[in-house]
């Protein structure tokens, strides 16, 4: 259970260990781990540390292997100390219904908290993770470091829902990379509704023939907030395929959206589309859509659109009674509303609950 000292309610606002039964729990508090519990057979939940001793060749295999220690000052200054995060490994064939929940906890104001998480999936298995990060405390500032690098198995398929309630103080840089093998599946979610004073993230999937990676994003950027966001996907076997989607409100916030497909070889395909709403003139959204082709026999395509709340939709809904605040709320909701295929209904309702919270105020 969540120790006693912990601010479970601002552990709730991200989805973690409130009543959606799920297969394991594994928390954070700044660079210590203080709750890790696994029970299914078939999957284990280990501290990255403790992983490098129970399993003897994943650090040499997994660790540092899909993204540079090198990229950047902060992935550096990472890989020189004892990681913190934790070691995710499905074994082939094993396919698990409930979600795995897991939430990091930013408390030390003035300080960077370093995460490295690593998630294996054997081939055929499959899995869904709801990921949370937020502070203890409203007030706390800081930074956030959190690396990822996931394998997706053969005939394989992960969820993987991120849920950001962060603070008007709190930089983040999250760095992710993804392998995807033959026929594998990836999908993430990623969601932030709250304020922050930056974030920073474009996670990289490589996917093989016949497999899949999927990016959905939403965004509402409050005044004083600022995004750098995105996500790429490199189609490097034939068949394989990708989609990226974002749907990004400013209400007053900076966003900067940007999306790229690569398609290198025959028969693969991608779509990518941004829209965006613009609540008022603080605002702003760039978006930044990008199509590389490599091979002739491919089909790649974008659309991109930043736009606000006609006045037509307003008069509509207030004509049957809604106030103008009732009717912009039912509006944005609307707006925000990905249908996402190939999650659990648990995962797909607790995304829907932080959004409706969010817009409605209560979040």
């Amino acid at each position: 259970m969540i120790p006693r000292e912990l601010n479970s309610q601002r552990l709730e606002t991200i989805g973690y260990d409130t009543c959606v039964t799920s297969c394991g729990n594994f928390l954070v508090l700044d660079q210590e781990v203080v709750d890790n519990r696994c029970t299914i057979s078939g999957l284990r939940v280990v501290p990255l540390k403790e992983a490098f001793s129970v399993f003897p060749d994943m650090r040499e295999r997994l660790y540092f292997n899909l993204i540079r220690r090198d990229m950047n000052e902060l992935t550096a200054l990472a890989s020189r100390e004892d990681p913190v995060g934790y070691y995710v490994y499905v074994e082939p064939g094993v396919k698990i219904e409930e979600p795995l929940q897991a939430a990091f906890l930013f408390g030390m104001t003035g300080t960077t908290q370093k995460i490295h998480n690593i998630i294996e999936l054997g081939d055929g298995s499959e899995l869904n993770i709801v990921n949370g990060c937020t502070t203890l405390n409203t007030g706390d500032s800081g930074t956030h470091l959190g690396i990822t690098e996931t394998y997706v198995g053969k005939d394989a398929h992960l969820g993987y829902t991120m849920l950001h309630n962060w603070g008007d103080t709190m930089e983040v840089y999250p760095v992710g990379a993804v392998q995807v093998a033959e026929n594998g599946r990836y999908i993430s979610n990623y969601v932030a509704m709250t304020s922050v004073k930056k974030i920073v993230s474009c996670p990289v999937a490589k996917v093989l023939s016949g497999g899949s990676a999927r990016f959905y994003s939403i965004i509402y950027a409050r005044e004083g907030s600022f995004f750098d966001t995105g996500s790429k996907v490199v189609l490097e076997g034939e068949g394989s395929s990708g989609e990226i989607l974002s749907r990004v409100v400013s209400e007053g916030g900076t966003v900067i959206s940007r999306q790229m497909l690569t398609g290198c070889v025959p028969k693969t395909r991608g779509h990518m589309e941004c829209s965006g709403l613009l609540l008022n003139d603080h605002g702003v959204i760039h978006s930044i859509p990008e199509i590389r082709g490599e091979h002739p026999d491919i089909s790649l395509s974008h659309e991109a659109a930043v736009g606000r709340i006609s006045d037509e939709e307003l008069s509509y809904l207030r004509m049957r009674g809604l106030t103008e605040e009732q009717s912009r709320s039912l509006i944005i909701r609307g707006f925000l509303d990905i249908k996402i295929e190939g999650l659990p209904d648990k995962v797909k309702n607790l995304v829907n609950d932080v959004i409706e919270r969010s817009v409605s105020g209560t979040l």
